[in-house]
């Protein structure tokens, strides 16, 4: 029965995507043409399981928050009916993830009865974040074949015991594309303390990052760069503008960076705070890859806005995003962000 329904679920919400004309901005159904890759901040995805190594009891059977295995499987299942809905007719080729507690989450995911004929195979790597937080990704081994993958370790040279978690980045070689690519999935540093006490942590990811890239460009060979992931910083912040060197879209060339986010409407974002929208969660690629002087090409970047994913706003205005909790109480949302995904395609010849 359970798998039955939620089958039902994921085709309901599919189906509805076509028949309405544009049902939410920003989304198309499936790519008009090349290969989708997405990126979501799924909002603490916690197993049930006490680990004696991290602080992980918010999200165990007997606390506050209530966390159990029936809303532990309801999460799944919300987050595979997303990494369908995003993909349309064919789910993404690779979703970069954070706020996951363990390499377990993720195998629990793909093997969720709504993704397991898609064959995605889990990146994943522990990070010494005290709460156990982690970034991990999952792509289609029909689609994608791993070259290399590692952990990028946030050292912080003024205080020896300070974690966080890994940037992790691989390499990809694309079987539609006829191409590689090279990720780099993120969560950096929060504002905890405030914006300009945390912003130093989050410039020491953005130098972490920038140093990796600028040695894989050393070594030439391919320059398809792809940054994913909340950054906890907007567009135009210094761990972007400063750190990262991005570039704007008309100034770029080359293996410049562009963050995607800087060209979408100002007004929206993908999460919400006391009333104002922010793009925290980004796609940053290189200008090759943005204005198709190389093999491939990428048309920019879009939020997905499923109704679903939105309640409405009633202290400000218009909508947020449907979270998992306000504070302890359950709400049985999906996630404080909004996913984020673009579509590379070949480059037409000129």
């Amino acid at each position: 029965m359970k798998r039955i329904f939620c089958f039902l679920s994921a085709f309901i919400l599919l189906n509805c995507s076509t028949a309405q004309n544009k049902p939410f901005e920003g989304f198309e159904n499936t790519p008009k043409k090349g290969v989708r890759f997405c990126f979501y901040n799924v909002e603490n995805l916690f197993d049930t399981v006490d680990d004696s190594l991290v602080i992980d009891e918010e999200f165990l059977p007997g606390s506050e928050k209530g966390w159990n295995d029936f809303r532990y499987r309801e999460k799944l299942t919300q987050i595979a009916k997303n990494i369908l809905a995003i993909g349309g007719k064919s789910a993404p080729a690779v979703v970069g993830l954070c706020e996951i507690e363990n390499r377990k989450v993720l195998e629990d995911l793909v093997k969720h009865e709504l993704l397991e004929k898609q064959e995605y195979v889990v990146v994943h790597y522990d990070s010494p974040d005290a709460r156990g937080i982690d970034v991990g990704l999952l792509y289609r081994k029909s689609e994608m074949r791993l070259l290399d993958s590692r952990p990028l370790r946030l050292i912080n040279p003024e205080k020896s015991d300070w974690k966080s978690r890994d940037i992790l980045q691989t390499k990809f070689y694309s079987n539609k594309l006829k191409d590689t690519l090279f990720f780099w999935v993120n969560h950096w540093p929060s504002r905890r303390g405030g914006e300009e006490r945390s912003r130093p942590l989050r410039m020491l990811a953005a130098n972490r990052l920038k140093s990796n890239i600028d040695s894989i460009i050393q070594l030439g060979g391919s320059q398809n760069f792809l940054i994913m992931g909340d950054l906890n910083d907007g567009v135009g912040d210094a761990s972007l503008t400063d750190g990262l060197k991005v570039k704007s879209e008309s100034e770029a060339v080359g293996s410049d960076l562009v963050d995607l986010m800087s060209l979408l409407r100002k007004d929206l974002g993908t999460h919400k705070y006391k009333g104002e929208w922010a793009y925290l969660d980004h796609l940053v690629i290189s200008a090759d890859l943005l204005n198709g002087n190389g093999k491939l090409k990428c048309d920019g970047a879009m939020v997905f806005r499923a109704h679903w994913l939105l309640n409405a706003d009633e202290r400000y205005t218009g909508s947020y995003p449907f979270r998992t909790y306000g504070g302890p109480r359950y709400l049985g949302g999906y996630s404080d962000h909004l996913p984020v995904y673009l579509d590379v395609m070949k480059a037409s010849k000129k």
